[in-house]
């Protein structure tokens, strides 16, 4: 539960809104909604999305949209606060949703020019290569990790430390590259695995590294 902010002129309009995403033809102005109308709209954009929230309603007023219900997990929990959330006309979320079985909550982070879901994994978790997380995380929202837009809000959930099994011809240095984007941090993977490792040019076919993850990345408990 709290209260998540949004940029209130990005994303989605409400269905019924005239314009993008609207059933009418661009150039004619748009009626003014209700609030209870806006609020409608929102409540059956999550319903649409088939997450596991019952009793769900949603409240709107001065650009804030409270959003009430009980959910199953913290992750349909999340899924109702960005699709609220990321339509226009909409500042900020109050999550009063009550979670059955929670878990650690996920980072948000909002898309700027130039992202990719790649950038944003290197910049939350500290590698490259959990961009399918972060994917996966914002489905059915996202129908392709290419389909963000700048003021569009996603969740970066909590994650393990990623385990490479290396395989022929690899090096610390290439492993590095492909994680983090950089060969000269291979002394972060084997620091992070001197159990296993006892020199940087030591390494075999088979063996499993841990990558490690940035300080700050959100953690699973």
């Amino acid at each position: 539960m709290g209260l998540f902010s949004f940029i209130k002129s990005a994303g989605a309009k409400v269905a019924g809104m005239v314009g993008i995403g609207g059933d009418e033809p661009a150039q004619q102005e748009a009626a003014p909604m209700s609030d209870v109308d806006f609020a409608l709209g929102l409540a059956k954009a999550v319903r649409d999305h088939n997450l596991a929230i019952e009793d769900l309603a949603v409240r709107f007023s001065d650009g804030t949209a409270t959003v009430l219900g009980t959910a199953t997990a913290t992750a349909a929990a999340e899924k109702a606060i960005l699709i609220v959330g990321n339509h226009e006309g909409v500042g900020a979320v109050d999550d009063q949703i009550v979670v059955n079985e929670p878990e650690p909550p996920s980072v948000y982070r909002t898309v700027v020019s130039g992202d990719t879901l790649s950038k944003i994994s290197l910049e939350v978790y500290g590698v490259i290569h959990l961009y399918d997380k972060i994917f996966e995380s914002n489905q059915p929202m996202l129908n392709h990790p290419d389909e963000i837009f700048p003021g569009q809000v996603l969740r970066c959930p909590p994650v393990e430390a990623p385990v490479y099994t290396v395989e022929r011809g690899d090096s610390l240095g290439k492993i590095a590259k492909h994680w983090y984007g950089d060969a000269k941090r291979y002394t972060d993977i084997f620091e992070a695995n001197q159990g296993t490792l006892t020199s940087p040019d030591a390494i075999e076919v088979g063996q499993q590294l841990t990558i490690p993850l940035s300080a700050d990345a959100p953690a699973l408990a």
